[in-house]
Formats: structure tokens, C-alpha cells, sequence
């Protein structure tokens, strides 16, 4: 429901008159598919929502139904159907496609996504766990306009798998009796047609239960397609934007009272008096006031390795960067609510003491240089064994006596919003950091032991051919410092200070497009434009070479093998095989696609190479003579040459053990 996660120190029940009477109602927090990047992961805005109500007396339930939307799709009949290529609600038919890869091998080895005790590996960031992701991703919707507008769209074949998986939860059966209000929280734009139809679902079974949305999606949506969304979308009771704590607490008490008027709601937008009504935003609360996060214990015990997210500001201690839509986030309260140290380290312990958690992720746009400080010396102080990893801007105080504190603390890395090292494109959105800061920064975190992970925008507006080229070339020289990068081409959005006036960034709007619409995943919010500094075709030929570096250098650790894999040519009489476990293997008329599931590559087998191949393809052992007596000596050695080169092949010494594991 809330734009930002927010926690902050325990704070009692509200008094007398105030306080929700301990036999009333109850509310259900539900996080809707599809993040597919949260598969794995608990996302804190129903905890965070659930943490303010119970300390309000107000009983909640959260449903982490994006979780169990994975477990829909890992269905055995899902997969066999995804496997041939044929995916719910979808035209044609797609063996070659990722998605069908993903039914095939993980109809294979299910349990290669659960440890012994049936809990989740969808997060792991090695191994096959993208593979889910990979099977969810077609499903995926972006919306555009029309489906604000016409409701026919929810009962398309293109939402078919959301309405099969809302109808085997029973909601009938699984919503609570004295459920007064359902709160769903949409962070991400391709959760917008699934609340709708969820919202649409609970309705169906139970009109008397109050529907509520809110989160990013909703803030950053304009006035008037909000207004086109309640018109036509009346399973849609009421949407808060902005802060969400005191307006869902409100709303909950007109729910459970009978008396629903929630255009009196400060920050709600609904229908009354024949339309669309926004009432302006109230200030939020200060994140030093909430309670602690109020983590499901049942959801948490369902995820292996969990990250817990503990909030340390709302808003952005910079808070100029131009192309950016976070700062937009939290309209009639202070652009940057800082947490106190105090606060953050009682939350902390808080979790650590409630679930035994020892991984942290700080939800912050970029936490700041002088918290960071305290935070990683209280951490030392108090002898805490855990580890955390943070968003953070390149900040000259960000000096290598802190970077190595901070390694002390436990920090394990920091993502780094960086995006070029051009200091005129840096300069004109408002970066606070220029080329030579941006270097010295990568150098010093690397002689500090921190891990980077460094985001990219190889085109940010009227960024040349030639500077974003330059831009490349300083990052390659400083790779080995880099643990990853990640490329994000250019969009310009319509809430963002870039959107509003794009012609002070060089920007065209209308007449066509030269970037790569809905990168942010949100297409309601896409600006339309033309950057003259690239053509259409200098701009791709950018993409593709930051893409090309991105994979050959930053997801190397994701490719990487073990030492089972065959780097090397055996010899004569040396046994090995195929690494059938690892493989997806696909005939294609006398072709093999053949792809490699640790390093995420894939092989095409010419029809010469395949059918001799054939004895083999179960995982049979075989030799470099046996090569020679289907193919030839040049040819064996040359087909030998191409499976060492793919990691294709392993030493039969290691048929007396399980296969490499893949998680």
C-alpha cells in the first residue's frame, strides 16, 4: 500500500475513543503478481502496513499472492504445457523460447527450486532460480490506457492465467468472516491488472468487503487516468496515494463502522457524487514514529536465505536527480524523512530477536553518508553478526575511511545508481557527482573490500554517440573493480522533472520515439520522445554494446561453472559425458538447441554434429576415440572442441556423485 516502506520505534495503541475496539474487523494485506524479481523475497509494504494497524489493535493477515502465483505456475500440468511451448492464454506456440525451457528443465528437477525442508530458492542469484522468472515474464502485463478504460480487457485471454490462479485460491473459503477491508499493495505496474482482477474476485464472493489500492503505481499515476480507473473500475473502492499509513487506518475504521465516506480521507481518491473525487494528501507520518514492520512468521519460514528490508528514509537526502520519479513519492509531507540511528538499530534488533534474521537490505533511495557512519559503527559497538547491503550515490563523503567501516559493519554491497561518467550529462539532470568523483569512488570501494553493483543509463538525455561511448570505455578500465553492472536504457517518464519539461533536457516529444519504451515497467507513465543527440540506430548499436559488456563482465559470476565441467580437451582414452542435468535439450527439425543452465548460454548443434550425438544424449560416458569413429580424427577433435568450449561436458569421475548443485 505505501510508496515507501517505513518503520521506526514501537508505539503503543491509541487510547480511549481512538482505538480500535479488540472486537472489530479485520484487514487483509495482499501484495499481487507480477513482480517476478520478488519471487523468493518478502516485500515489506504489508508488513511495514500490517506492523502500524496491529499496534492500532486492528487484526491483519498478509497474503504474499505473488509468491504463490510461482507456486501456480511450477503446477506439473503448467510446466508439461509451458514445456511444449504453449503458455495459458497465449497465441502460438514457442518451443525455442526461454519460457518453454523453463517447463522443460523444471519439470525435470522441481526440487532443484526447494531446499530439504520445502522452502523456496526463487531468490538465489546463481543457479537455476532466473529459470522461474524466465516462466513468469511472458505473462507479464504493462497495461497502456485502454485498460483503464475498458473493462472487457480483464476478461481477455491475456489475463486468463490470473483469473484461473484467483479462482483456485477460494477466496470464498480463504478471506477471514470478520474481513472489513482488503488493502492491496501495488509498488510495480504489471501488479495493476492483476489487483483489478483480484479486487474484481473479492467482490464476486464478497461485495461487503471494502477494496483499497495503493502504492507507487497509484502516486505516480496522473489525475486523470486515476479518475478513468475508479469511473469504470467500480470493484475499486477507494485508492490511497502517497503515504498510506493514516488514510488505510481511517478507511478501516468508515469499513467497520458502516460508514464509508472516503473522499473525507486526506490522500484518498474515490468515487462520490456521481464521479472521481482526489482529496489532497495530508502529511505523513515520520518514520521514527512507526512500530517495527510486523513480518508474517509463516511467510518468512517459507523462504530460504530471506533479506528482511528495514526502511531508513522516505524520500531522497539528494533529491535533484532529474530523470528520477521516487522523489514524486511522497506529495504534502517533507521531500526527505530521515530515520535516527536510534530508531533503525531498535527495529533491527527488533527482527533479529522476532525471526532470527541476519541478512538486511536498507530501503532507502540512497542512504547518506553521515548515517551510513553511525549505523555501521553502532553496528561494531554492539558486536551484531549480521550482514546488509544498501542503494547509495557516489558522495565525496563516501571516503575510503568510511567505505572500509562500513566493510567492517557487514556490509556486504552497495548498488550504486551511477549511470555515466560524462560530467556535462551528469551536470545537466543534477547528478551530484562528476567523472573524476564517480572514479575515485569505484577505486577506493575496491581497496576498501566493498562489493559494487553498479546501474548504468548509457543514454540519458542528449548524451552523444561519442560520450556515451567514452562513458563505456572508463567503466571497462575499472571492470575488475565492479562485482556487476546492470543497463537500464534511457525512458523519460511523465511524473519525473525530465517529463515535465523535456525540452530543457533536448528532448522532442511526440513524432515517434527513439528510446526503449516501458524499461521501468510502467507504460501508463512513458513519455513519448525524441533525444536528437543519437539516431534510432547509433542509440541501439549504445544498448547493445552496454548490454555486451554488462553480460560478458557483470553476470560473469552467474555463468560461472565448477570443476566438473570440462575446460580442457580429454584425452584419448579420458571418459566424460554430456552434463545432461545442466541441459535443456531440444530437437529442432535435425538441430540441437542445447541450453546451459548454470551459464544461461545457449548451443546450436548442426544436424552432422546431432545425430552423432545421439548415443550420447541420455549421458551415456563416451571418448575421444568414440567422437573419432562417428566423425572422423579432425572432425571429432573439431566436434570435441565445441562441447569443451560450451562447458558442455563433464569427467566421468563425477558419475559417482550427485550432479554439480545448482543453487
Amino acid at each position: 500500500m505505501t510508496p515507501g516502506i517505513e518503520t521506526g520505534h514501537a508505539v503503543p495503541a491509541e487510547a480511549g475513543s481512538d482505538a480500535a475496539a479488540p472486537g472489530g474487523g479485520s484487514v487483509v494485506l495482499a501484495f499481487p503478481p507480477l513482480v517476478e524479481s520478488s519471487f523468493g523475497r518478502y516485500f515489506p509494504s504489508t508488513a511495514v502496513l500490517a506492523g502500524f494497524l496491529q499496534s492500532r489493535r486492528i487484526r491483519t493477515h498478509q497474503w504474499d499472492l505473488n509468491e504463490e502465483f510461482a507456486l501456480h505456475l511450477l503446477d506439473p500440468g503448467h510446466l508439461a504445457e509451458a514445456g511444449a511451448g504453449r503458455l495459458v492464454g497465449l497465441e502460438g506456440c514457442h518451443p525455442e523460447e526461454m519460457s518453454a525451457v523453463a517447463g522443460r528443465w523444471l519439470a525435470r528437477h522441481h526440487d532443484a527450486l526447494f531446499d530439504e525442508d520445502g522452502r523456496h530458492v526463487f531468490a538465489a542469484e546463481s543457479g537455476p532460480a532466473f529459470l522461474l522468472a524466465a516462466l513468469a515474464q511472458p505473462y507479464l502485463i504493462d497495461p497502456e490506457a485502454e485498460w483503464l478504460t475498458d473493462p472487457a480487457l480483464l476478461r481477455s485471454d491475456r489475463t486468463l492465467v490470473y483469473r484461473a490462479y484467483y479462482a483456485s485460491l477460494d477466496l470464498a473459503a480463504r478471506l477471514p468472516a470478520d474481513a472489513r477491508l482488503l488493502g492491496v499493495s501495488v509498488p510495480m505496474g504489471p501488479q495493476l491488472v492483476p489487483a483489478l482482477l483480484l479486487a474484481e474476485a473479492v467482490k464476486r464472493v464478497r461485495p461487503e468487503v471494502r477494496t483499497v489500492l495503493g502504492g507507487p503505481t497509484l502516486s505516480l499515476m496522473n489525475e486523470d487516468d486515476l479518475a478513468r480507473l475508479l469511473d469504470v473500475h467500480r470493484q475499486v473502492d477507494a485508492v490511497v496515494r502517497f503515504d498510506g499509513e493514516a488514510p488505510l487506518l481511517a478507511l478501516y475504521r468508515q469499513a467497520d463502522a458502516g460508514d464509508w465516506r472516503p473522499t473525507e480521507v486526506a490522500g484518498v481518491s474515490a468515487v462520490a457524487g456521481g464521479g472521481p473525487v482526489h482529496t489532497p494528501p495530508a502529511p505523513g507520518m515520520h518514520p521514527n514514529t512507526l512500530p517495527p514492520a510486523s513480518y508474517d512468521p509463516a511467510l518468512v519460514a517459507r523462504l530460504v536465505g530471506l533479506e528482511m528490508g528495514i526502511v531508513q528514509a522516505r524520500g531522497c537526502y539528494w533529491g535533484k536527480c532529474d530523470y528520477c520519479d521516487f522523489v514524486e513519492l511522497y506529495d504534502g509531507s517533507p521531500p526527505y524523512r530521515g530515520r535516527s540511528v536510534q530508531s533503525f538499530m531498535a527495529e533491527l534488533e527488533h527482527q533479529v530477536g522476532t525471526h532470527g534474521v541476519r541478512r538486511f537490505e536498507l530501503i532507502t533511495e540512497s542512504i547518506p553518508p553521515a548515517f551510513a557512519r553511525r549505523f555501521s559503527q553502532a553496528v561494531l559497538d554492539r558486536g551484531l553478526d549480521i550482514t546488509w547491503n544498501s542503494f547509495a550515490m557516489v558522495d565525496r563523503r563516501f571516503d575510503a575511511e568510511l567505505l572500509q567501516l562500513m566493510v567492517r559493519a557487514g556490509c556486504e554491497y552497495l548498488v550504486i545508481g551511477m549511470e555515466t561518467t560524462n560530467t556535462r550529462v551528469l551536470k545537466l539532470v543534477h547528478k551530484s557527482a562528476d567523472r573524476e568523483e564517480n572514479l575515485r569512488f569505484i577505486r577506493e570501494a575496491h581497496q576498501a573490500g566493498m562489493k559494487l553493483r553498479i546501474n548504468l543509463i548509457p543514454d540519458l538525455p542528449s548524451t552523444t554517440l561519442e560520450e556515451a561511448m567514452e562513458s563505456l570505455r572508463d567503466v571497462a578500465e575499472l571492470a575488475d573493480c565492479v562485482e556487476s553492472f546492470t543497463v537500464f536504457p534511457f525512458e523519460a517518464t511523465r511524473s519525473s522533472e525530465v517529463g515535465r519539461r523535456p525540452e530543457r533536457f533536448g528532448l522532442v516529444v511526440g513524432g515517434g520515439d527513439s528510446g526503449l519504451a516501458n524499461q521501468a515497467q510502467y507504460a501508463l507513465n512513458h513519455l513519448g520522445n525524441i533525444d536528437p543527440a543519437m539516431t534510432r540506430e547509433e542509440r541501439t548499436g549504445v544498448h547493445r554494446a552496454y548490454q555486451d559488456f554488462a553480460i560478458g563482465h557483470g553476470s560473469a559470476h552467474m555463468r560461472r561453472t565448477g570443476d566438473e565441467f570440462l575446460d580442457r580437451l580429454p584425452g584419448e582414452d579420458e571418459a566424460f559425458r554430456l552434463g545432461v542435468a545442466s541441459l535443456d535439450v531440444l530437437p529442432r527439425g535435425d538441430e540441437l538447441v542445447v541450453t546451459h543452465v548454470l551459464r544461461r548460454e545457449r548451443t546450436v548443434l548442426p544436424a552432422a554434429v546431432a545425430s552423432g550425438l545421439a548415443p550420447w544424449l541420455d549421458g551415456t560416458p563416451l571418448t575421444r576415440r568414440d567422437l573419432t569413429r562417428v566423425y572422423g580424427t579432425a572432425g571429432g577433435t573439431a566436434v570435441l572442441r565445441q562441447l569443451v568450449e560450451a562447458r558442455l561436458l563433464t569427467a566421468v569421475a563425477a558419475t559417482g556423485r550427485p550432479e554439480p548443485a545448482l543453487t
